[in-house]
């Protein structure tokens, strides 16, 4: 369900930011929150694969969920005065950069864990890798459509949004399917 929801969450902000050319609050942030969580789902299903991908994607997605976690903390504590800017640094920096490379890292490795024990049922097999392995050029190519026109960031974030929301409906197939599995 987080993969879903995050993905839910932006998507409407860059449909909303496209159509009215204004964000609306926390749903980037809300997405960003929930796709650790649900990164360690997709560890869950890999984790007895042979290997040291598993384990790796699994400590790497469990420390961006960690690293959300704590700027939760620090955000509520702190106020606005912690919010960085794009010229400032502060106390809840590291915890961003933590959360978000995590996040991507361990969607590329626990994709490849994915790809190759076929963890996820076709045609989802390599969503994942594929998703991590995208985001780098997405994130370019959102650059550039941002020097045409800054609503334009948001078509590779629509793009990813849709990709999570796809994740999670495979990842709560697989979750049917096993529970439907173990009463059988």
């Amino acid at each position: 369900m987080a993969a879903a929801f995050g993905g839910t969450a932006w998507t409407v902000k860059a449909v909303v930011t496209l159509v009215t050319g204004d964000e609306p609050p926390a749903a980037f942030a809300i997405g960003f929150a929930l796709f650790p969580f649900a990164l360690l789902g997709l560890w869950s299903l890999v984790r007895k694969v042979d290997g040291r991908a598993p384990p790796i994607g699994g400590a790497i997605a469990a420390t961006a969920a960690a690293s959300v976690i704590l700027a939760a903390i620090i955000r509520a504590v702190g106020g606005a005065g912690v919010e960085p800017t794009d010229d400032e640094v502060t106390v809840l920096t590291p915890f961003i950069a933590i959360g978000g490379f995590g996040t991507f890292a361990a969607l590329v490795v626990l994709g490849i864990v994915v790809r190759r024990s076929s963890a996820l049922s076709a045609p989802y097999t390599s969503l994942p890798w594929a998703m991590g392995v995208a985001t780098i050029p997405l994130l370019i190519v959102g650059g550039a459509l941002e020097a045409v026109s800054e609503r334009l960031l948001e078509i590779p974030i629509a793009l990813l949004g849709l990709c999570w929301i796809a994740l999670g409906a495979a990842l709560w197939n697989d979750a049917a399917q096993e529970t439907s599995t173990a009463r059988t």
